[in-house]
């Protein structure tokens, strides 16, 4: 019954050398720097798989049919393969970590404007998944926000 069934994760873990961001599926992780923000994962999607193979156009991806199907899930198999990355965290970044609920109907700049413009982290997760749910929120939304406050 519960064939084929999986879920996505991404997390991160603050150890001596940095911030370590782990992912398995299009859960995101992204970093806010002096209000930049930049995506840190890749989505194991077929989407992506295919725009890294550079086979499709602007308009074949913004067109593409099979947008939400996940090459690589916890649960799709027995093991998985997780992607790790190892970031060199600054006073003052902020990690916002999210499932495709959140990036999939709020664009990237809608997230950085919405996060950058307050200050209260819990206040800026709620208008977070208040904005996806206003875009029509058609998956669960999960949101994550770490601000780095010192280094030790």
């Amino acid at each position: 019954r519960m064939h084929s069934m999986g879920t996505t994760v991404c997390g991160i873990l603050v150890v001596e050398d940095g911030v370590l961001i782990g992912h398995v599926g299009d859960s995101r992780v992204y970093r806010i720097r002096e209000g930049k923000m930049e995506q840190l994962t890749s989505d194991h999607s077929l989407l992506n798989d295919y725009i890294k193979m550079k086979r499709l156009s602007e308009e074949e991806i913004e067109n593409f049919p099979l947008k939400n199907v996940i090459v690589r899930a916890l649960g799709m198999k027995s093991t998985v393969k997780v992607d790790t990355v190892l970031d060199r965290p600054e006073i003052g970044d902020i990690y916002v970590l999210c499932s495709d609920g959140l990036c999939g109907p709020v664009t990237d700049a809608e997230i950085q404007r919405i996060v950058g413009s307050h200050q209260d982290l819990q206040t800026a997760a709620n208008k977070l998944i208040e904005s996806a749910n206003e875009a029509g929120g058609p998956d669960n939304i999960t949101v994550v926000l770490a601000k780095v406050m010192g280094l030790s």
